[in-house]
C-alpha cells in the first residue's frame, strides 16, 4: 500500500466545511458481555493490577485506564448498527492495547498507537498471549502539524509526546480509518475532536470515552 499523509480539506468560498455530528447511539450500560470477552477483560484487569502494584518502578503519569466494559458495549453498538463505513479501526493512545483487542474481537482490522515504548511492548505481548490479530504502532497518534489546532498555551497531555507522528512511517494515515477511539484527559476532548474533524475521513466515526457511563460518538460530515 502506498504511503500518503492526511491533510486538512481545502476551504474557501463555496467549499463545504468539516463538522462533527453527534450520534445518538443506543448502547445499554447494563447489557451482558459475552463470556469470551469477560474472560479477556479479566486477564486485562490482572495485567493492569500487576502494573499498578509496581507503578513506582516504572511510573507513567499519563496512563489512566478507561472502563473497558462500557467501551466494549459502545463499540459493539457502533459495529452492530453498521455505523462505520469501513473496517479499519484505530485507538489513539492505546496503552496496554485492551481497546485495540476489543475492536479486533468485534471484527475490525484494528491498530493501536502508543508513544510510550514500555506500553507498546506490553500491548504487543498481551495481543500475542491472547492470539489477537491486531497491530500496535509505536509513535505519536497526532498527525504532523495537528498541534496548531490546540489553543495557545494549551496543557494537553497529547502535546507532550516527544516522538514523531507515526503515520510518516506507516502505510496508513488518519483518513484511512473508518473508526477512531480516544480517551482524552479532562479538557483535551475538544482538541482531539478538532484533530479528527480536520484530519479524519469523511463519514468516519469518533468514539470518545469521558468517564464512567459517559461516551460520545460522532460522525464527520461536510456541510
Amino acid at each position: 500500500m502506498s504511503k500518503r499523509s492526511s491533510r486538512i480539506p481545502p476551504s474557501g468560498r463555496g467549499a463545504a466545511e468539516p463538522q462533527l455530528e453527534a450520534l445518538e447511539v443506543d448502547w445499554d450500560s447494563e447489557s451482558i458481555i459475552p463470556t469470551e470477552i469477560e474472560e479477556l477483560l479479566a486477564k486485562a484487569d490482572l495485567l493492569l493490577q500487576s502494573y499498578w502494584d509496581s507503578w513506582h518502578r516504572r511510573p507513567i503519569e499519563q496512563y489512566v485506564a478507561c472502563d473497558f466494559r462500557d467501551v466494549w458495549r459502545a463499540l459493539h453498538a457502533v459495529k452492530s448498527q453498521n455505523l462505520a463505513t469501513g473496517n479499519l479501526f484505530c485507538e489513539w493512545g492505546c496503552g496496554f492495547g485492551i481497546v485495540t483487542a476489543l475492536a479486533s474481537k468485534l471484527g475490525w482490522d484494528s491498530v493501536g498507537i502508543e508513544a510510550e515504548e514500555f506500553l507498546v511492548e506490553q500491548a504487543r505481548s498481551f495481543l500475542r498471549a491472547e492470539a489477537i490479530c491486531a497491530e500496535i504502532w509505536h509513535g505519536n497518534f497526532l498527525p504532523e502539524g495537528a498541534e496548531r489546532l490546540a489553543k495557545r498555551q494549551a496543557n494537553h497531555a497529547s502535546l507532550f509526546h516527544n516522538i514523531p507522528s507515526v503515520y510518516t512511517d506507516e502505510s496508513l494515515a488518519v483518513d484511512d480509518f473508518s473508526t477512531v477511539f480516544a480517551y482524552p484527559w479532562p479538557g483535551e476532548d475538544y482538541f482531539l475532536k478538532d484533530v479528527f474533524r480536520c484530519y479524519g475521513a469523511d463519514q468516519a466515526i469518533l468514539v470518545i470515552f469521558l468517564g464512567p457511563y459517559e461516551l460520545e460518538i460522532y460522525r464527520k460530515v461536510f456541510r
